[in-house]
């Protein structure tokens, strides 16, 4: 027998479960509309998903998310039916965002935003301006707590960025304060 033949998978069992987990978990996306509408949503300038592993904290929008945007469901692409998220056992969440079209005053009732994580035999169902049901399976929805206006001297569209909001929450904000020199034991 060669080495490679005698190497028992459970000689490296974190590795093996993250390799299967990585595999197995998956996040199903469900796009309908009342009115039987089929293919493109519409409604929306920018659509899509994104799988999001960290955070730029000097942008917002898409932009601010370090990742991978789904092939299947983004501007141009994204459409009812259904798309399982099947990489989302090797990110740490998946984020639906969806800008509106229209004034940009009105924007904030437009746009959708769904951020998910993995949450096996859960679901959530939300539903979009223009009435499109968006239902999640295996995942919960995280909340966005919302910035104050001027947060840590960012600027308005950054700080009511839900985009940005999320990313400060879930993987936090680098510190502007610089440490103070620590004191001599005495």
């Amino acid at each position: 027998m060669g080495a490679a033949e005698t190497v028992s998978r459970s000689r490296y069992p974190a590795n093996d479960e993250r390799k299967l987990d990585a595999m197995t978990k998956t996040i199903t996306l469900e796009v309908s509309h009342p009115d039987g509408k089929v293919g493109l949503i519409e409604g929306f300038n920018f659509l899509w998903a994104y799988y999001v592993d960290g955070f730029n904290p000097h942008t917002h929008c898409q932009g601010c998310f370090k990742g991978k945007l789904v092939d299947e469901f983004k501007t141009g692409v994204a459409s009812t039916g259904t798309v399982v998220l099947n990489q989302i056992g090797r990110h740490k969440y998946v984020y639906v965002c969806g800008v509106g079209v229209g004034p940009v005053d009105q924007l904030k009732m437009k746009n959708f935003h769904l951020p998910l994580r993995y949450e096996e035999n859960a679901s959530v169902t939300k539903t979009t301006y223009n009435g499109y049901i968006v239902t999640a399976r295996n995942a919960g929805e995280l909340t966005i707590p919302a910035l104050p206006a001027g947060w840590n001297g960012r600027d308005l569209e950054t700080t009511r960025c839900k985009n940005f909001q999320f990313a400060v929450e879930y993987f936090g904000y680098p510190s502007s304060r610089t440490a103070a020199p620590a004191s001599p034991p005495e």
